[in-house]
């Protein structure tokens, strides 16, 4: 019998800022994986509607909503996936006790990677 191979992550990256969004896709480029990118929560739940993906990173400040509340929903209706909110700082509320990971921002390439390879 074969032994089956890990399951290929996917990862959704939601952000209002395309500048963020085009960062983020050149520094995830050769992590396996699907990756799909959205600018607003609409976009997100429309594209998590079409797969669910396995880690959702979300910036804090959306055009239609809250990143984190976004995040929160997504912890309710899909708790197996993995959720970061990627932002330069960690919001007031605790994110621990909602299973959601806070990543910085500002922080160097290979932690980010390193943090994005954890998750999925």
């Amino acid at each position: 019998m074969r032994a089956q191979s890990p399951p290929v992550p996917s990862f959704l990256f939601v952000d209002a800022d395309p500048r963020a969004l085009a960062a983020l896709r050149r520094l995830v480029r050769d992590l396996p994986g699907l990756k799909r990118f959205a600018l607003g929560a609409r976009e997100a739940v429309r594209l998590m509607r079409e797969a669910a993906p396995s880690v959702v990173v979300s910036g804090y400040g959306l055009p239609d909503g809250d990143g984190l509340c976004l995040l929160a929903c997504v912890r309710d209706r899909l708790p197996g996936t993995a959720c970061a909110l990627h932002t330069s700082q960690p919001p007031l509320r605790a994110l621990e006790g909602q299973g959601i990971t806070w990543m910085d921002r500002a922080a160097p390439p290979q932690q980010v990677l390193a943090l994005l390879a954890s998750l999925g």
